[in-house]
């Protein structure tokens, strides 16, 4: 063991704290930035080497002199949803860091027709001049991490194959070869799909919209639908309005669920037209049902979800039905108790 394998190995043992804590410090500063910026991935990972794992790297390679000159000491993973994405956040992370150009590696462009696998982009850098300079980022100095970006899928073939313990094709037995590069093309496919649906619902949004300017009377609810329904109904927002002053609580963001969806279907809902006759054929009721809450609960919500209103609708058209069995189905389906059958029951 040479005495540069020692003195670098107990230099890093000395900055390795100032490492983790650059860790922590960059991952936080990449999720704000990732949030101002709307731009949504799925997870963000840190880690800072080990002192095992920091002396296999310097005993294996043998090649470096300066602690400076190894540049994945720290790092972080940012995963998206899609691999359009990845190119996204890249642009971000080169516009709010110093890149070092030499070491980074677009690993995708690296990547052979013939060859299988998914592959990231590595990014080495370090933090701006001012940045560098606020109080809660001194101590880092010029100090490199690296940056991984690839997409949940990329990252599910990237965890498979080290697991596997093959990371080329040469070290995967020929006959096994093919199975490797045919499932690479299924992700592949699986990436390009994701996007393409992706792209079709946010054009099926804008579709919604206009239809609903123009009346949308057979449009059928789904999540999309019933989430314009609610933003540019003014029936529905002037029972959600009412709502909001009987129970005493400003009127918040639209929220949509599948069991709001799933509970319209089971009492006949199913088209956006039909909501809205249904709304002004109980809106007497639905304010009545909400009168009734106000005298059972005595504290006001911080807050009412806009749409409200059809959460009491669905209530009171389930009651009008003064079917215990059609009641008693849907009281279960949402776990309520057997009172509040009771209740819809002599509504």
């Amino acid at each position: 063991m040479t005495d540069s394998f020692e003195v670098l190995t107990n230099e890093f043992r000395a900055v390795r704290e100032n490492y983790i804590s650059y860790c922590k410090s960059v991952a936080g500063l990449v999720e704000r930035l990732l949030f101002v910026n709307n731009i949504g991935v799925h997870s963000i990972t840190q880690r800072c080497k080990t002192i095992e794992s920091f002396s296999r790297k310097i005993e294996k390679k043998n090649a470096y002199e300066n602690l400076k000159d190894i540049t994945d000491l720290a790092g972080i993973r940012i995963i998206t949803l899609f691999s359009e994405d990845v190119d996204v956040v890249a642009k971000l992370i080169e516009r709010e860091f110093i890149i070092d150009s030499e070491n980074s590696i677009d690993k995708r462009a690296a990547l052979d027709p013939d060859r299988f696998g998914y592959l990231s982009l590595h990014y080495v850098a370090s933090l701006n001049k001012s940045r560098g300079k606020l109080q809660e980022y001194c101590g880092f100095g010029e100090l490199k991490m690296e940056i991984q970006i690839r997409s949940i899928l990329q990252h599910t073939w990237a965890e498979i194959e080290h697991d596997i313990g093959y990371k080329s094709a040469v070290e995967v037995p020929r006959q096994i070869r093919r199975r490797f590069s045919r499932l690479a093309g299924l992700l592949e496919l699986a990436d390009q799909e994701f996007i393409g649906i992706r792209k079709d619902l946010d054009a099926y949004a804008l579709n919604i919209k206009e239809q609903m300017k123009d009346g949308g009377a057979e449009i059928l609810i789904d999540k999309i639908t019933l989430h314009n329904f609610i933003e540019v109904s003014e029936l529905c927002s002037k029972i959600d309005a009412e709502i909001s002053i009987i129970r005493n609580a400003p009127l918040g963001k639209v929220v949509v669920n599948s069991k709001a969806i799933r509970n319209l279907e089971y009492i006949g809902i199913r088209t956006v037209s039909a909501l809205e006759a249904k709304m002004g054929e109980f809106h007497a009721d639905i304010l009545r049902r909400v009168e009734d809450v106000v005298r059972d609960v005595v504290s006001s919500p911080r807050s009412i979800e806009r749409g409200i209103a059809i959460f009491f609708l669905i209530q009171v058209m389930v009651a009008h039905r003064k079917d215990k069995d059609f009641i008693d189905r849907y009281v279960k389906s949402n776990e309520w108790s057997e009172s509040f059958a009771d209740y819809l029951m002599d509504f």
